[in-house]
């Protein structure tokens, strides 16, 4: 069998896919070829090389599958801790009356004008504690950034009220200011860190009025 023949049938050899038959003639052939021999050797080498790429971009890859699988656990990390924060932030805010107090602040007060000609006179407005209707006082003091200085005359109370604020000098701030049922107020002009007295005016009744 001459070289030219051997050689086309060379590829098949390296592939494993010739006949018993055929396979002997090759390895007959190149024992006494050295031409037939070098082209085996390079053939085989090629193909060596061929297979031994996916190993080497395995190995090349390995370490960035380590990195992106660290990455991953740090961000499920990341979101496990900021979801048991927000859930530890929010059951705190609504249920430690301190910090509720702290972050949303407000005072409640419920004035009773038993005299049928309550608009002729003022009466002074005791705030408490929202969460323990306690610490009660006859003035506000907006002592944070989180107060909105605002007076609602509750929805359920039947008539309009006259408010009127004093300073702690007993001064005049705010004269006859008219809250409709169901309304607020805006106090923006009052200051922080300072009393404040508050009274109003109004007709027979009981009256619930919120200060945040």
């Amino acid at each position: 069998m001459n070289c030219n023949i051997i050689k086309d049938l060379l590829p098949s050899y390296v592939d494993g896919i010739c006949s018993e038959d055929t396979v002997k003639a090759i390895e007959e052939h190149i024992q006494h070829c050295e031409e037939c021999k070098q082209t085996l050797k390079r053939m085989q080498q090629q193909t060596d090389d061929v297979q031994a790429i996916p190993e080497e971009v395995k190995k090349a890859i390995t370490p960035f599958k380590k990195i992106n699988k660290k990455r991953r656990i740090q961000v499920i990390g990341a979101i496990v801790m900021t979801f048991i924060i927000t859930i530890i932030g929010a059951w705190v805010i609504q249920d430690v009356g301190a910090v509720n107090q702290i972050f949303f602040p407000m005072r409640i007060a419920v004035v009773v004008v038993d005299s049928a000609d309550g608009m002729e006179e003022w009466e002074r407005i005791i705030f408490s504690d929202k969460e323990q209707r306690r610490n009660d006082k006859d003035y506000l003091i907006y002592n944070s950034v989180f107060w909105n200085k605002e007076i609602t005359n509750h929805a359920n109370n039947e008539s309009d009220i006259l408010l009127r604020i004093k300073d702690e000098n007993g001064n005049v701030i705010v004269n006859e200011l008219l809250v409709s049922p169901g309304t607020s107020v805006q106090l923006d002009n009052l200051k922080n860190n300072e009393k404040y007295y508050f009274e109003i005016k109004t007709t027979q009744g009981r009256f619930h009025i919120t200060a945040t």
